[in-house]
């Protein structure tokens, strides 16, 4: 098996309990949201409804398989091999009635298909939701090439099937198209963002093209990191972008620095980046100690569905989170950089959420909900409705945004080792 951390064995025993449990159901819930039958993965858990739903998300599908690989690692699916080939051969069009809609002359996928046919949802064709799913593809090819090198095989064909140089939307800036219609790249977003992994995939795809170097070069390499845009927050350096309410004065959702530093193998092992993913770290902390009236382990400024509380989805950040809901899965995220955060979930666990052992004599209903809404454990929830009577019970997950805990826990326990050496580092060449 392979090693664990200090900061894991470290742990007090009832700790590190609640930890492994979080940890198994942080991939519990992916597989629970698989298709069984084309490997596809749903957009959301779907907390007080049947499973998985019919709409997959491409960025989900890319978590999956890099789901797929914790699971064989730790022995929790002997399966997970086989339904990693399944996934990506679905990706490619090579599963019997399902062919997942992209745009026929870049290759980029649509963000919503259908779980059993593929047909696009009414959605876009997105440069960064392909990129999230090419990212687990090249992921589950590297972890694993010696026990099934077939599927390195097909993820670096699904890589090289797409043509990258349509992200490209101006060198100088950094800027990135999110979007691809009829074979163009439109809607371009200015850097700092998630993107990054997009231009990283692009130089993965197509390292000869130079327009494609010189988005990477210009501004996201490592020596140019300092240069992107920032904002200061009580005396912390954070990247953002120019694209906010506040241009160049606003903030960014967490799971934005969260991103790059486990799927870019130049973030993942960068000094530079490790310091501004604290920093985003500390930012998200300290604003919410402006709330006066929450405890110190309540924080987590990440995106996802508010249905029932707040309005539909959104990706709070420091200075525009409505109803200031938390997301443990965030804290989960920036453990690397936070571990004591550990300690912060367990609070959460035992004081207001034991999702594995709640009970409520004297509401049965509300003892059915809360431990439907948190089967798998912590994740969006409203400090002023934990212990109300008119508790919040979020009705679903996204599988994109839960991704921060799975990662995070994996690298809690297994160190960030677990991830550089199963990215692709030739982005330099």
């Amino acid at each position: 098996m392979t090693n664990t951390t200090a900061f894991y064995t470290k742990l007090p025993e009832q700790v590190k309990d609640f930890f492994d449990r979080q940890y198994e159901d942080s991939y519990r819930l992916l597989d629970a949201s698989r298709h069984p039958e084309t490997g596809l993965y749903a957009d959301s858990y779907r907390t007080l409804e049947d499973n998985p739903e019919s709409k997959c998300s491409i960025a989900a599908t890319g978590v999956g398989l890099i789901g797929l690989c914790v699971a064989d690692m730790e022995g929790w699916d002997e399966k997970a091999a086989e339904k990693a080939l399944v996934t990506i051969n679905t990706a490619l069009g090579k599963t019997g009635g399902c062919q997942p809609a992209r745009d026929k002359q870049t290759g980029f996928f649509a963000h919503f298909v259908d779980m059993e046919t593929g047909e696009n949802l009414h959605s876009e064709l997105s440069t960064i939701d392909t990129s999230l799913l090419v990212a687990g593809a090249l992921f589950a090819g590297q972890h694993f090439k010696d026990t099934k090198p077939e599927i390195d095989a097909l993820a670096n064909e699904l890589l090289n099937e797409i043509d990258w140089s349509v992200v490209v939307a101006d060198i100088e800036t950094g800027s990135i198209n999110m979007v691809v219609k009829d074979g163009e790249g439109t809607l371009p977003l200015p850097a700092y963002n998630e993107y990054v992994l997009v231009a990283h995939l692009a130089m993965l795809g197509q390292p000869g093209n130079e327009a494609i170097r010189g988005l990477w070069h210009n501004n996201f390499s490592e020596e140019k990191m300092t240069d992107l845009p920032q904002v200061d927050f009580r005396g912390f350096q954070v990247l953002t972008d120019t694209n906010g309410e506040y241009g160049k004065d606003s903030f960014l959702s967490s799971f934005v620095h969260q991103f790059p530093f486990y799927l870019v193998p130049n973030y993942a092992e960068s000094a530079v980046y490790r310091e501004f993913y604290y920093n985003a770290c500390m930012a998200d902390r300290l604003k919410w100690k402006e709330l006066t009236d929450v405890p110190s382990y309540v924080w987590g400024y990440g995106a996802g569905p508010n249905d029932g509380l707040h309005g539909g989805y959104h990706a709070d950040q420091v200075n525009n989170s409505p109803g200031d809901i938390a997301s443990a899965y965030i804290v989960g995220g920036f453990l690397p950089v936070y571990p004591g955060g550990i300690y912060d979930l367990y609070a959460l666990y035992q004081n207001h959420l034991p999702y594995d052992g709640y009970t409520n004599d004297e509401d049965k209903e509300d003892e059915r909900k809360l431990r439907a809404a948190y089967r798998y454990g912590l994740h969006r929830y409203s400090w002023w409705h934990l212990d109300q009577p008119d508790r919040w019970y979020p009705t679903k997950v996204t599988l994109i945004d839960w991704s921060s805990m799975l990662y995070g826990f994996t690298a809690f326990k297994r160190g960030m080792s677990f991830f550089t050496s199963r990215l692709r580092s030739n982005v330099n060449q």
